[in-house]
């Protein structure tokens, strides 16, 4: 690969500051909810970051809490746990749903940067995803005083999506549960209360596949979501 295994993650970072950007040309305010979200955003990535730069340790939610059953912290325990914590605060602190459906949003955030970090298997497969998932947040009119990362991050993604399907670049984990994260929460802003709770019982049923089925053969098995995994995909030359 010629760039660094978070070499696209860095632009994910900047997508947050580019949303910053565009709700201050629209004459907006940003709420409080709005840095909450921005300060669990940069946690999430942190915590991938150190992962990512960590020695290679199990791999899958099982093995990790099998290493910590044996007595032995990992990273990745570590970051799940900055995951779950940053969903939390992060659900609490936006005033579109009442105290029930938070629990299903915190479910929902974490699930789903656990998810898209699942995604990252093959090349450009997490982008693409994100891609869909971020724009129908951004057409059903997600509240950027409240979250102004998601265009910001979008855009990165987009542009990010070339070199990462050539695999010329890879997003890490740093990366991958950012983009979940952002996905979760604009989810969470966008849907009534019901379709949170469904929202999240879908991301935790994803979460129970790819430890098992895995999310590979489960895409594989399906004519659309193979073609669309497929599409763009080109081999790295030399």
């Amino acid at each position: 690969m010629t760039l660094g295994l978070v070499a696209i993650a860095p632009g994910a970072i900047a997508g947050l500051l580019v949303g910053l950007a565009i709700v201050a040309g629209r004459g907006e305010t940003l709420e409080a909810a709005a840095w909450i979200s921005l300060g669990g955003s940069l946690l999430v990535f942190g915590a991938g970051l150190v992962d990512d730069l960590t020695a290679p340790g199990p791999r899958g939610l099982r093995a990790h809490l099998r290493a910590v059953a044996s007595g032995h912290m990992t990273t990745g325990i570590l970051k799940l746990l900055v995951i779950a914590g940053s969903s939390v605060v992060v659900a609490a602190a936006q005033p579109v749903h009442p105290g029930a459906t938070r629990l299903a949003g915190v479910v929902l955030l974490a699930a789903c940067a656990n998810l898209w970090n699942g995604f990252d298997v093959r090349p450009g497969r997490t982008l693409k995803f994100f891609v869909l998932a971020g724009g129908a947040v951004l057409l059903a009119g997600v509240p950027l005083r409240l979250v102004p990362s998601v265009p910001g991050v979008l855009l990165g993604a987009i542009v990010a999506l070339p070199a990462d399907l050539r695999e010329r670049a890879m997003l890490g984990d740093g990366g991958s549960n950012l983009l979940g994260f952002t996905a979760g929460l604009g989810l969470y802003l966008v849907l009534p209360p019901p379709g949170v709770w469904v929202a999240a019982g879908v991301a935790v049923a994803l979460n129970v596949l790819a430890e098992t089925v895995t999310l590979s053969r489960l895409i594989d098995a399906v004519a659309p979501l193979r073609w669309f995994d497929r599409l763009g995909r080109v081999a790295a030359a030399g």
